[in-house]
């Protein structure tokens, strides 16, 4: 049986595509599906979803561009099983998961051989929010096994020249994701807002590794 204890299938609205998910840890948001619909990968292009959870992203990508193979890099072993099992029940040949921390995944993978980095991290930084009770939400929240300097290091050694990150964030830390990405060799292009009640709630910043400087917002 495809589905564990506490698992539903769900209609991801495109190609018939589902996504197992759990009624009792943590589910993708609309954010994630913002993500998917705003990143681009060159037809024929490699992408590279960093922090894949449930595998969200990558799999609605797959739907909306023409990509030659994904990869879904994913520490927590019960996610990163969840996606593979949505995978197969997709029959989506192109796309693989690693179930490893995202630090130094280069060295298994190889060095500036994607196209596309898209990752939505965890969000909350370590020691200023309250965490979840259960451990795998917290994981997926805050920064307990990866900070957004390490995500950010990972996607600078993975990219090609030329190629784009799709990093979403919360708006508060937009100053620390623009100063990062310049910090290692990843230029700021296009700024997306994203509104939750009439406020800016959280961002996605598209930046080119080698690019020009020179960025436009789009809500």
């Amino acid at each position: 049986m495809i589905l564990n204890d506490d698992e539903r299938l769900d209609d991801l609205q495109i190609n018939n595509l589902y996504i197992i998910q759990n009624k009792n840890d943590y589910c993708f948001t609309s954010d994630s599906v913002a993500l998917a619909n705003f990143a681009r990968v060159p037809n024929n292009g490699r992408l590279i979803d960093l922090c894949s959870g449930s595998g969200v992203v990558g799999i609605l990508m797959s739907a909306k561009n023409s990509a030659k193979d994904i990869t879904l890099v994913e520490i927590q072993e019960y996610f990163a099983d969840m996606s593979r099992r949505s995978i197969e029940y997709n029959h989506l040949d192109n796309i693989n998961v690693i179930n490893q921390p995202l630090q130094g995944i280069h060295k298994i993978i190889g060095s500036g051989v994607f196209d596309t980095v898209v990752c939505n991290p965890p969000y909350k930084q370590k020691g200023k929010f309250k965490l979840n009770v259960k451990d795998s939400i917290s994981i997926a929240r805050h920064e307990l096994t990866v900070t957004l300097e390490e995500v950010i290091v990972e996607s600078s050694k993975l990219l090609k020249f030329g190629g784009d990150l799709y990093i979403l964030g919360l708006a508060e830390r937009l100053s620390d994701i623009i100063t990062l990405l310049r910090k290692y060799g990843l230029e700021p292009k296009q700024l997306h807002l994203l509104q939750s009640n009439g406020k800016v709630s959280s961002i996605i910043v598209k930046a080119k590794k080698g690019g020009k400087n020179g960025i436009t917002i789009s809500l």
